[in-house]
């Protein structure tokens, strides 16, 4: 580059000490000198940047006619932090690393002890035993409650057959069903009632045909079913059959047998017979929906039986039944109500 003077000057006849720097590096690291070809084309504007004057040695003039110019210092180019991309989530301190957290997702961890959580195995049919603490094994007088469809018939019908199993000889009285229809329901659950009856363990006795003025087939059966002299004569009758045995006998229902007989009568009446059967050592069980019947006579029927069980359902949901046991050997009952399920070849399935 040349600088254009007033006057001109020849060159010196003989060089400078050493070759004049007119520019930057070359790709070899060297500073391009003098005469000295350029492997690179070097660009024509050279940015303007202030000379700095080093502090030893001293600079050397620059020949007459030309213009020493000292390289610029290379500045150090500090790197761009490193952006994370858009959608990488951040990692925390106190996370591990290569691990992400994920808040909206449950931790694995977690979610598998949720499954392994142990659950409350069912019950089988056996557990109403447990939950009446004896009082359908030993004598006495136990009241089964519950409105239509809660339960009351597949609860006894199970029972006739748990008893029948065991060797308990059974009398069934039938008022809200056909005999027929009392044998169908046992076979569903395992239980043939033909054969205990042919063996003499197990006798129904027929109040439902003579309510509706039909000759009953039936070797027992009830001429005058509201009648309690008819129906404490052939029940006393035939539970000295099994004299020394512990004879269960199933009853019903009776609420057609209280709202025929007057209120006084049904109570003495119903009283003596559950009396008598208790003494000869019978095991009394009676299906009934004391909400039809009146407070009074609903109130004296729970101070005489031993046990009492409620039956309730839930309309909304078909299988949402409990059974809570309300009074145990005379006696308030401090129990729990027990959620069960009824099952066509089961029974009652406590859940």
């Amino acid at each position: 580059m040349r600088v254009s003077t007033p006057d001109y000057v020849p060159p010196r006849a003989t060089p400078p000490s050493r070759a004049m720097v007119i520019g930057g590096k070359d790709e070899e690291g060297e500073w391009e000198e003098q005469g000295k070809p350029s492997a690179s084309k070097q660009p024509q504007n050279i940015p303007s940047a202030p000379a700095i004057k080093p502090a030893s040695p001293p600079a050397i003039p620059a020949p007459a006619g030309k213009v020493a110019i000292n390289p610029s210092p290379v500045p150090q180019v500090t790197p761009p932090p490193i952006q994370q991309k858009r959608d990488q989530p951040v990692e925390k301190p106190q996370d591990k690393p290569g691990k992400v957290d994920k808040p909206d997702k449950p931790d694995k961890t977690t979610k598998e002890a949720q499954l392994q959580r142990p659950t409350k195995p069912p019950q089988s049919f056996d557990h109403i035993f447990e939950l009446t603490q004896g009082n359908l094994e030993s004598p006495g007088f136990v009241i089964i409650n519950g409105s239509p469809g809660a339960g009351k018939t597949t609860l006894c019908s199970g029972l006739t057959a748990n008893y029948l199993k065991r060797g308990d000889p059974c009398l069934y009285v039938t008022y809200d069903q056909a005999p027929s229809t009392l044998r169908e329901r046992m076979k569903k659950l395992g239980s043939d009632p033909t054969q205990y009856e042919s063996q003499y363990r197990f006798i129904i006795v027929d109040g439902y045909a003579s309510q509706s003025d039909s000759f009953s087939m039936e070797p027992s059966y009830l001429d005058q079913p509201f009648n309690f002299d008819s129906i404490q004569e052939t029940l006393v009758r035939n539970s000295q059959i099994f004299t020394g045995e512990k004879i269960r006998i199933i009853f019903d229902s009776i609420d057609k047998l209280a709202t025929k007989v007057p209120q006084k009568d049904f109570v003495k009446s119903f009283n003596d017979l559950a009396s008598k059967l208790k003494d000869s050592g019978a095991t009394l069980i009676a299906t009934v929906d004391l909400s039809e019947l009146p407070k009074d006579l609903a109130s004296s029927l729970t101070d005489l039986a031993d046990c009492v069980a409620d039956l309730s359902k839930d309309d909304s949901d078909p299988n949402g039944r409990e059974l809570k046991v309300q009074r145990l050997n005379q006696k308030l009952a401090k129990v729990d109500a027990e959620t069960f399920e009824i099952d066509s070849s089961k029974g009652l399935v406590f859940v």
